[in-house]
């Protein structure tokens, strides 16, 4: 997994897997004969003042989240399904600006709609972490008999979890005593629901203790000593909330009709509601209506406007982005764009990987500058076109690939060099 304090959409140890670092060795562990801490294969430490000669985790992530960034601007999508909320967007006026809309409604009797700024809609909600237990101890084994017990399975015995819990995609662990934040999530998990009851399985690597990641002179743990990791994590369900969806707001308009002098001014008048899709999903065109949540029946029931003109501003609270991998395609990133961020964000870097005078090659071919125009070798082997090189993302291998692919998936958007 690899833990950093900038949340990533690509883990850290996707990176690794994609840049053909051991896995181990990411997370500062080594096992002696097994997989020793030599030469370049020296464990990744959390920060790179730790060892100023090569990257840390941290700056690691910053580069992924950079990378992730860059390419999601240009795309208009997230690459991964995420919770916009607090998006404010304004109404459709109508064409005279004299004249006010006091139906809520279209000239054909649809709703209105607003365009959300990041497309792919899949749903209206908000994030929500509900916790199911707390301080579940780690059971941890080994699996293929090599010494090493690379397996953490919670609980032990598995625990019956709510009725409402049938998605094993929505299960996810976190250091104990964190709250669920995100930098704390245990990632690469695989989690199975079977009549109610919850189990999860995971790699030790992805449990060293906060301790000895943040400590001074950091420095490989040993895989084998149980008391260098977790013995426990704390299991939550993080699902999407559809109970808040939108903010419909209206401006005052500087008079107190009821002839009070005492009506509030400056502040907008709100009222919630629900939203739906209209269109291809990419487009994210979203309908609003008013409407009021019934907790027992879990929906929404139509209102009435609680102003009598159409919202002058309406604040968005949705789930969307590009589906991943079929196992869980809201946590799972797709392979083509975890590729290509793993690409780029090794271009990103500026610093090397490890103090030896070789780091990994896929590193190595990223970083290279097409631009580069001295030299017999580098004259030979590049051949690329101009749109290419004066490309938004830079001119290194793993920005210009980037950019290609942003080129080609980025449909129905303008893309800006």
């Amino acid at each position: 997994m690899g833990r950093a304090s900038v949340p990533t959409k690509l883990s850290i140890g996707r990176w690794f897997y994609w840049m053909g670092v051991h896995p181990l060795h990411g997370n500062q562990v080594e096992v002696a004969g097994l997989a020793p801490a030599t030469g370049c294969q020296q464990p990744w430490l959390q920060h790179s003042w730790q060892a100023a000669d090569r990257m840390g985790r941290e700056e690691l992530a910053m580069a992924i989240v950079t990378a992730e960034n860059n390419i999601e601007t240009q795309l208009g999508y997230r690459l991964l399904p995420s919770w916009e909320e607090d998006e404010w967007r304004a109404t459709v006026r109508p064409y005279d600006p004299t004249l006010v809309n006091i139906s809520g409604a279209t000239a054909r009797g649809y709703r209105q709609i607003v365009k959300g700024k990041w497309g792919h809609f899949i749903t209206g909600g908000v994030e929500t972490k509900t916790l199911i237990a707390a301080g579940v101890a780690i059971g941890w084994s080994d699996a293929d008999g090599d010494g090493y017990d690379e397996t953490g399975t919670v609980p032990v015995p598995p625990i019956t979890v709510p009725t409402t819990v049938t998605d094993p995609c929505e299960i996810a662990i976190y250091y104990p005593g964190k709250a669920a934040a995100n930098e704390w999530e245990i990632r690469a998990v695989s989690v199975s629901i079977a009549a109610g009851l919850v189990t999860i399985t995971f790699r030790r690597e992805n449990t060293v203790l906060e301790t000895k990641q943040e400590m001074m002179g950091a420095k490989a743990v040993d895989g084998l000593d149980d008391a260098m990791f977790l013995d426990e994590v704390d299991i939550y369900r993080r699902w999407n909330d559809p109970q808040t969806q939108v903010t419909m707001m209206w401006e005052p308009t500087g008079s107190c009709d009821c002839g009070s002098t005492t009506c509030p001014q400056c502040i907008y008048a709100v009222q919630a509601g629900c939203l739906h899709l209209r269109g291809e999903p990419i487009g994210s065109l979203i309908a609003y209506t008013p409407a009021t949540w019934d907790a027992a029946a879990q929906a929404f029931y139509s209102t009435e406007w609680s102003v009598g003109r159409l919202p002058d501003i309406v604040k968005l609270y949705y789930l969307a982005g590009l589906g991943g991998r079929a196992d869980c395609p809201r946590r799972s990133m797709d392979w083509l764009w975890e590729k290509t961020v793993a690409d780029y964000a090794a271009a990103l870097m500026e610093r090397p990987i490890c103090d030896c005078a070789t780091a990994s090659d896929r590193v190595t071919k990223a970083q290279a500058d097409l631009a580069f125009s001295g030299g017999a070798s580098e004259l030979s082997s590049y051949n690329l076109s101009s749109s290419d090189l004066d490309n938004p993302f830079g001119t290194r291998r793993g920005a210009v690939m980037a950019w290609k692919q942003v080129k080609q998936h980025a449909a129905g958007r303008v893309v800006h060099a």
